[in-house]
């Protein structure tokens, strides 16, 4: 989504239920806009046999290094 389009939402969000929006500082916004990946046909669609992020085995493998609770 586009840039102006996600601070209406959050805008929007902050003054519809302040209490589940946290404060977000200019340059968080900015790292995770930068660190964000769009959502492919597959993922959005729920199909099966989305793989695992590059360079994992499996998701689980994936999900436990960055949760360590996960595992």
């Amino acid at each position: 989504m586009d840039e102006e389009t996600q601070r209406t939402r959050i805008t929007r969000r902050r003054a519809l239920a302040p209490e589940g929006a946290l404060p977000m500082a200019e340059t968080d916004f900015r790292h995770a806009r930068a660190l964000f990946e769009e959502p492919d046909a597959p993922e959005l669609e729920g199909r099966e046999g989305v793989g695992p992020p590059s360079g994992w085995a499996s998701r689980r493998d994936w999900a436990a290094d960055r949760w360590p609770s996960f595992a």
